[in-house]
């Protein structure tokens, strides 16, 4: 009997150890923490949809960067879909071997709403990515990141986390 209590118990344990990180509901103001609370490393913070298929690729991009040793670095991700959409998104991460990475949901009624609390030149376009070195110095790119450029900011800033955390 104790045996099998002590199977029960070691399988819910790693049924734990692998559940997904909890997507969080992005709202007006959540652009803000995000960057208070990492605040003195580097990170990047990606916008995108599962609607778009640059986005889709992006994805895969950070999700074959994961698996490289050498490319270890924090990221966010913020789905622009509709809140009701939280399983598809982490579906979707989960695809990409993103499945434990930080991730949200846009949480709002009104999108362009958010839009302008994340930017005020930002009209919904995507995807959307910020990359903040350790200074809190942000770089903003419209459309997908190339691969060498990521590395190379990559490099420069020397992340210390890995994707999933």
């Amino acid at each position: 009997m104790t045996r099998v209590l002590f199977i029960i118990a070691s399988l819910m344990f790693i049924s734990a150890c692998q559940s997904p990180v909890p997507v969080q509901e992005f709202v007006k103001g959540s652009f803000t923490d995000i960057q208070q609370q990492n605040e003195g490393s580097a990170y990047v913070v990606l916008f995108w949809s599962e609607e778009c298929a640059y986005c889709m690729k992006e994805l895969e991009l950070f999700g074959q960067l994961d698996e490289k040793a050498s490319s270890k670095f924090k990221l966010i991700t913020i789905s622009t879909d509709p809140l009701m959409d939280k399983d598809k998104v982490r579906a979707h991460l989960a695809e990409f071997n993103l499945a434990k990475v930080e991730a949200w949901v846009f949480a709002e009624a009104y999108p362009e709403t958010l839009y302008f609390d994340v930017d005020r030149r930002w009209r919904g376009e995507l995807p959307l990515s910020f990359l903040f070195d350790k200074q809190s110095n942000k770089t903003k790119k419209m459309g997908m990141l190339k691969p060498d450029d990521l590395m190379v900011w990559l490099t420069k800033n020397k992340p210390h986390q890995s994707l999933i955390n």
